[in-house]
């Protein structure tokens, strides 16, 4: 049998390859996961019949709602610290 995998392709001249997700990727990623959680969290207040372990599933949803929460915060102050973050504050000063 052939193989079908292919060599990597080699960097085009002039553009740079990024590591890994940029501070704004992160923010971002990080506030889906917020979203995600408070939504969570929310469509539990409708759950009915009250079923077993519904308070255990409940503090669950808390406890992910208050993590994603920090999560969120630390992500916010760490794209405010970068220079994307100088960057906004640049052009909103500028703007306003």
């Amino acid at each position: 049998m052939h193989s079908t995998a292919t060599a990597p392709a080699a960097p085009v001249a002039g553009v740079a390859v990024q590591a890994g997700p940029t501070v704004r990727h992160q923010l971002a990623r990080a506030q889906s996961a917020l979203h995600d959680a408070r939504q969570a969290l929310y469509g539990l207040r409708e759950e009915y019949p009250r079923q077993p372990a519904r308070f255990a599933r409940i503090r669950a949803a808390i406890v992910r709602h208050q993590q994603a929460r920090a999560a969120y915060k630390a992500a916010c102050e760490a794209f405010h610290a970068s220079p994307e973050g100088e960057q906004l504050r640049r052009l909103r000063a500028r703007v306003w």
